[in-house]
């Protein structure tokens, strides 16, 4: 499996993510005091799903492909989700599709900052090319495990972090990540994180989740999305969103949302979505 995002933008898995980052950038506009949003992994910032790398996959056409706006949709998160992507399409052309910079960019008040790291030398000259227009976007040629422990607190106090790398260079149990979201959590205790995985096989998740439950962390909240059974043996079954420190109701809102997602994402009997606490408070 490629972890470089191009093959595999507006999947599955992108959908879920992206729009459960909707609903976590929307609860910061509760508070008029500015909020940081960090994304470890940035990517290029957006795609062009009719590039070679898309096409080579196709994995987008089981994605974003499947799914269509209603015309009164369970969540403004998925109002929003389409409001975004309707904007890129307007500005580049009908075949794009936004990273998560670009769904984080769209909720970004003028008083408020995003901080992007990105490592790929390839990826992050195309991200500075991307959003060098955007006065409240900073972006870093950084390596995420040393420049996030560096970089939180941000001085705004309040805000989310993305965790998304690439696991092709993780254990299958992601020790790293969690290593990772300790050092971090431990210098900014009130910050809230987001962290995907994907899900290949259900017991390095159970191991990855009793890893998580050692650190100590209080509330940590599991959202989860699986179009195929968790042990089916030929490839990416699904994925999972951690959440530390989650916003109020926003475990309700976003098992709301999955469950909209699931049968437009998958018709298999197995195929599930859940929304649980691994840690409570």
């Amino acid at each position: 499996m490629n972890y470089r995002h191009h093959y595999h933008a507006g999947n599955f898995a992108d959908v879920m993510k992206h729009i459960l980052l909707v609903g976590l950038l929307q609860a910061l506009h509760k508070k008029d005091s500015p909020f940081c949003y960090i994304d470890t992994h940035a990517g290029r910032g957006w795609y062009d799903l009719a590039a070679a790398p898309s096409q080579k996959t196709g994995e987008y056409l089981e994605g974003i492909r499947k799914i269509t706006p209603t015309k009164q949709p369970p969540s403004t998160w998925i109002t929003d989700y389409f409001k975004s992507i309707d904007l890129l399409k307007t500005d580049l052309g009908k075949a794009y599709y936004g990273g998560s910079p670009w769904f984080a960019l769209q909720l970004l008040r003028p008083q408020d900052r995003m901080v992007l790291m990105e490592w790929h030398p390839v990826d992050v000259e195309k991200l500075k090319q991307n959003f060098y227009r955007s006065p409240q976007t900073f972006v870093h040629h950084r390596d995420a495990y040393e420049g996030l422990t560096a970089l939180v607190p941000p001085r705004e106090k309040r805000g989310l972090v993305l965790i998304d790398p690439p696991y092709e260079e993780e254990r299958n149990d992601y020790p790293q990540v969690v290593e990772l979201l300790a050092k971090a959590y431990d210098k900014w205790p009130t910050g809230t994180y987001a962290v995907w995985y994907p899900i290949k096989d259900r017991a390095p998740i159970d191991r990855f989740e009793r890893k998580l439950v050692k650190t100590g962390i209080r509330k940590q909240l599991i959202c989860e999305l699986c179009v195929m059974p968790d042990d089916n043996a030929l490839g990416l079954n699904g994925c999972g969103l951690l959440i530390v420190n989650p916003p109020y109701q926003f475990a309700e809102e976003a098992d709301n949302v999955l469950q909209w997602l699931l049968p437009q994402l998958s018709q298999h009997v197995l195929a599930k979505a859940s929304v649980r606490w691994l840690v409570a408070e």
